[in-house]
């Protein structure tokens, strides 16, 4: 199916999705669970849209940036108070990018494969970033159960997702053990 086609179905399916609370919590847990999400030195977070996992219980973690889009388009990760920007989403009033080595970086979605390429909103911003960022970054992404999708039509700029947890459950191509030492 079209990315675009897709994209409709599943922003439909996910705002009239009733686990959303449930399926937030147990995604939360999970990650609070995971020796490479505990042994983070920084992790790069999103505040979440309606239709995306809240994750905002775990937001008082100092570790945690946030996105934000730069004058160029680009988007960056920084810290302070959230405010709400033209797209609709939270992001640091002060957009003042803040270096790190490593982290893991928390993925927003609206469908996902069994092959971790995930459909997001359409701007790039997330692939770019993770495109340019790749040998610094462990990708989680995050999802309610109605977008795990068996195939997305990817393109050569999609990045693939490290690792996924969905509804709860962790599913990742490597063992959660085989990336302790990545942190």
């Amino acid at each position: 199916m079209e990315k675009s086609a897709l994209r409709k179905i599943m922003i439909s399916t996910l705002l009239s999705y009733n686990k959303k609370e449930e399926e937030s919590r147990a995604i939360c847990s999970t990650l609070l669970s995971l020796s490479i999400y505990k042994e983070a030195e920084t992790i790069l977070a999103f505040s979440p849209l309606k239709s995306e996992p809240d994750i905002s219980p775990l937001f008082n973690d100092p570790r945690f940036l946030f996105p934000f889009i730069t004058g160029e388009g680009e988007m960056e990760f920084g810290k302070g108070e959230l405010v709400t920007n033209s797209m609709g989403f939270m992001e640091p009033k002060d957009k003042k990018a803040i270096e790190y080595n490593k982290a893991i970086i928390l993925v927003p979605l609206i469908a996902i494969d069994s092959r971790f390429y995930r459909l997001g909103r359409g701007k790039g911003f997330y692939d770019r970033y993770i495109s340019r960022n790749r040998d610094r970054l462990f990708t989680i992404a995050l999802a309610f159960s109605p977008s795990y999708v068996e195939e997305i039509e990817s393109d050569s700029w999609d990045e693939r997702m490290d690792a996924l947890i969905v509804g709860g459950a962790i599913k990742t191509p490597l063992s959660i053990s085989e990336t302790g030492d990545w942190i």
